[in-house]
C-alpha cells in the first residue's frame, strides 16, 4: 500500500516522500525502516514526532492505504506559557513608556 511521509528539511522547505509499505503495517514498523540516519536519529533521540494527518498515532497502530506520517519538532514552549510571556514583556513596556494600554492609544487618536 502507498503512504506519505513528510518532514520540514533543514532549510525550511517540506519534504514528501513516497512509500510502498505491506498492508498491514504499522507506525513503529515504518519508522524503524527509515532510510534517512537524521529523520532516525531525530525520532530516537526525541527531537521530532510522528503523526498521521497531525493526529497523534501510538506506534503499534495500523496504517491505511493513503496515509500521511508527518515528523514534526516538539513544542520548544508550550503556547499557553508563550504567550503569557508576551503579554508580561508587553505590559512591562507599556509600563515603561507611561502608556496605559490599548484605550489610551484609541483615547489618544480621537483628541487629535
Amino acid at each position: 500500500m502507498r503512504i506519505q511521509l513528510a518532514w520540514v528539511r533543514e532549510d525550511g522547505t517540506i519534504a514528501i516522500q513516497e512509500l510502498e509499505v505491506p498492508h498491514g503495517s504499522r507506525l513503529g514498523q515504518v519508522l524503524a525502516g527509515l532510510d534517512d540516519p537524521m529523520l532516525r536519529e531525530g525520532l530516537t533521540a526525541g527531537r521530532l514526532a510522528a503523526s498521521v494527518f497531525g493526529q497523534a498515532r501510538r506506534p503499534d497502530e495500523p496504517l491505511f492505504e493513503g496515509d500521511r506520517i508527518e515528523l514534526v519538532e516538539g513544542l520548544r514552549i508550550d503556547p499557553k506559557l508563550a504567550r503569557q510571556r508576551r503579554v508580561e514583556v508587553r505590559r512591562r513596556q507599556l509600563a515603561q513608556s507611561g502608556a496605559k494600554g490599548s484605550r489610551a492609544r484609541v483615547a489618544a487618536r480621537f483628541r487629535g
